[in-house]
């Protein structure tokens, strides 16, 4: 039974562990109208950005937005492809 308990523990965990989200709201937040997402890629783990992403230019000129930036599901399976390159991912989500 213990070994069982530890290995849904360590599920959980992983599962729990493997998708990070941050959400910034820019004025009142998002109404409704429209969402964007694009993808953020880093070198040398995070030390540098190699696509520069604009959440104003994505918001495409409408003064209250949402921001949300995570590492979800797709950057993790993402990852072994990219951690030869020293590279991460993150999703970046504009909401208007």
């Amino acid at each position: 039974m213990s070994s069982r308990l530890r290995l849904a523990a360590i599920s959980i965990l992983l599962l729990a562990g493997s998708c990070v989200t941050h959400r910034h709201s820019v004025g009142l937040g998002a109404t409704g109208t429209g969402t964007q997402m694009v993808r953020q890629y880093y070198i040398l783990f995070g030390f540098f950005s190699a696509n520069e992403i604009s959440a104003q230019r994505m918001a495409d000129g409408v003064t209250s937005y949402e921001i949300e930036t995570k590492y979800g599901l797709w950057d993790l399976m993402l990852q072994p492809l990219l951690l030869p390159l020293t590279m991460t991912s993150r999703t970046v989500t504009v909401r208007t």
